[in-house]
């Protein structure tokens, strides 16, 4: 199957110089190749709500503000959808790492997500969805197990 995941801001969102993001996907065989998503933010910028804050599989870098340059829209871009190699019910875990959301009550009342499958309707998904498993290693990382998402 061929997913990918976003983090989208819940509400409106300061970001600062220096912020980050590392998103990746891992089975029970190992990181999912080419899963590893980076975004950092090289100024500071307030995202409203329902933007993309991270995605996997790709990297992004945000330097300049595309609303106040007249460019576009301020969000990271989409995720890159990739291959994994997992039967329905093999357990799937999507990696967060960040130095926005340091807390789990932060990342889980600032954030929100999608689960992009090819072929299928993005499936947006709160955080704190009883379908998932969110656990905090160390400030500001995270396990979010996203098996049950995957059912058919």
């Amino acid at each position: 199957m061929k997913l990918g995941l976003e983090l989208v801001t819940d509400r409106p969102c300061a970001l600062r110089l220096g912020t980050f993001f590392e998103t990746w996907l891992t089975t029970p065989a190992g990181t999912v190749r080419r899963s590893l998503g980076r975004d950092e933010y090289h100024l500071d910028l307030g995202l409203p709500a329902q933007r993309r804050l991270a995605a996997t599989g790709r990297t992004h870098v945000c330097q300049v503000d595309l609303e106040d340059a007249g460019l576009g829209t301020n969000q990271a871009r989409p995720a890159v959808l990739v291959t994994a190699e997992a039967e329905p019910g093999t357990p799937t875990i999507w990696g967060i790492r960040t130095n926005l959301f340091l807390s789990l009550p932060a990342l889980v009342e600032g954030a929100t997500a999608r689960l992009i499958r090819e072929g299928a309707e993005p499936y947006p998904f709160r955080l704190d969805d009883k379908q998932i498993l969110l656990e905090s290693t160390a400030p500001g990382r995270y396990i979010v197990d996203i098996s049950a998402l995957l059912l058919p």
